[in-house]
């Protein structure tokens, strides 16, 4: 078994927290959101909003498709 197979089972076994962690990322994007009316590019909290947002926008991505991968794999085989 290759160390690639391994570390995917490891991910894979953990498909349950992840609908939980989007769950959480979801619901930070949608308070993101509410936050970003009343923000202007111009304010001090203007760059904290948008690392905020690509950390959010990066983790609905990434949790998103890993689960998208581990039950496509869990289909499959």
């Amino acid at each position: 078994m290759s160390n690639q197979s391994t570390l995917l089972d490891l991910v894979c076994a953990h498909r349950p927290q992840m609908k939980v962690a989007l769950g959480v990322l979801i619901a930070c994007a949608f308070l993101l959101a509410l936050s970003a009316v009343f923000v202007s590019p111009g304010d001090d909290t203007w760059p904290i909003l948008v690392i905020d947002g690509v950390l959010v926008g990066g983790g609905i991505v990434f949790f998103s498709g890993t689960y998208w991968y581990c039950t496509k794999r869990a289909m499959d085989g």
